[in-house]
């Protein structure tokens, strides 16, 4: 919980509720969750070593070279789970104090359907409206919450020793495996046409192979 963004920046998922107070006289106003704040959040990793090529459960009796080939593969990955960041709904200054920062009147929970794409709303809009002439907006900083993160990253890895103190390492890499959509903050402007939705989403599943020489 902060009355400040801070100096940390935005993007894709994280959308910031202004750079300054919406009432320089209200600074208690401005008390809400800051912006890279996440309720829940759940990160795990292993590491397997398959049991595949000599002296293992399977294939123990192997040729060198097909074990060298299949034999002694180790699986790794890194599973996260994230709720959504919290979204600050913005609006037209309509206060007469050119506020830095105005933001929405809020009618409701603002709680929705949290459906994705053109026509779409993540979040309930009628739950908000342009503040009227002479005032400022109710609705408070991150007072709904965008979507989540679900992502899973794996990894094949296998060594060929040369001597002693030299090997080849390969690498397999799949970085969110699943192709799992990372969904973009919603628009927050409730003037825009646009307001409600989420047309842009980052993330999307990449796969490199790499060979590295320890010496």
């Amino acid at each position: 919980m902060s009355d400040s963004i801070g100096f940390y920046g935005e993007a894709g998922q994280a959308a910031a509720q202004g750079a300054h107070p919406q009432d320089t006289y209200n600074r208690h106003a401005e008390w809400g969750p800051t912006y890279f704040d996440a309720a829940h959040m759940f990160t795990s990793h292993g590491a397997y070593d398959l049991p595949v090529g000599r002296g293992m459960a399977l294939g123990s009796a192997w040729h060198p070279v097909l074990n060298g080939i299949a034999g002694n593969w180790r699986l790794s990955g890194m599973l996260t789970l994230r709720t959504g960041f919290p979204l600050t709904i913005t609006a037209l200054d309509r206060s007469g104090t050119v506020s830095g920062a105005p933001r929405a009147d809020r009618l409701a929970d603002g709680a929705g359907s949290r459906q994705v794409g053109p026509g779409s709303s993540w979040f309930d809009k009628s739950a908000f409206r342009q503040p009227v002439a002479g005032t400022f907006g109710t609705a408070g900083v991150g007072v709904t919450r965008g979507p989540g993160l679900r992502n899973l990253d794996v990894s094949l890895q296998k060594s060929f020793p040369l001597t002693e103190s030299k090997r080849f390492e390969f690498r397999a890499e799949f970085f969110n495996l699943s192709n799992t959509p990372a969904f973009n903050a919603p628009d927050r402007a409730v003037n825009s046409a646009t307001f409600g939705e989420i047309n842009a989403a980052q993330g999307e599943r990449n796969i490199q192979l790499a060979l590295k020489f320890y010496f």
